[in-house]
């Protein structure tokens, strides 16, 4: 199953989630009959894809908890890995996931919303170990759902010649390391 889901990821690097079952069979030199072996349908495949995934953030994720890094540290690598999640969505694959799998697209909206408020738990402690200045944590999370759920907007990263993963990148830069030169 691994190697369909990559197979698919990387057809979803080219067309999105409107990839055909044709297009996998062709990227994976195999028949119709045999991919069906695997996966019965493309909504248990797109299924199958959201969980790979939502796990590969959460197996990042669990390594940056394990080591005793800084705090910086640890909240430079959860964007990365969070950057990394979200690579798959470009070339408006969210809005199409949107679209045409809502219940799919249910669970990573969902997803992402955890993954800010586990960042909000990271950030709580850094103001509680006095290594970040206290801010309203709030305000904060409302603005990062807002902001990574409006650079979706396909039409905007066009025009912009921007990805969703640049996007992301972007603003969590100016988030975490502020305007001012140093």
């Amino acid at each position: 199953m691994d190697e369909v889901i990559k197979a698919a990821l990387a057809e979803m690097e080219i067309r999105s989630v409107r990839f055909t079952m044709e297009d996998l069979t062709r990227r994976l030199r195999m028949s119709k009959t045999s991919l069906y072996k695997i996966v019965t349908s493309k909504e248990q495949l797109i299924h199958a894809i959201i969980d790979y995934l939502m796990s590969e953030f959460q197996r990042e994720v669990n390594e940056v908890r394990g080591e005793n890094f800084p705090l910086a540290e640890k909240l430079r690598r959860f964007i990365r890995a969070y950057t990394k999640a979200f690579r798959y969505f470009e070339r408006g694959t969210y809005s199409d996931l949107k679209n045409f799998y809502p219940q799919e697209w249910a669970r990573w909206e969902e997803f992402r919303r955890q993954r800010i408020d586990n960042l909000m738990t990271m950030l709580q402690f850094g103001i509680d170990d006095g290594v970040l200045r206290p801010i309203n944590l709030q305000i904060l999370q409302r603005c990062l759902l807002v902001m990574s759920e409006s650079l979706t907007d396909t039409k905007f990263l066009a025009e912009n010649n921007l990805t969703y993963s640049q996007a992301v990148e972007d603003m969590c830069d100016w988030m975490f390391n502020g305007f001012l030169q140093k």
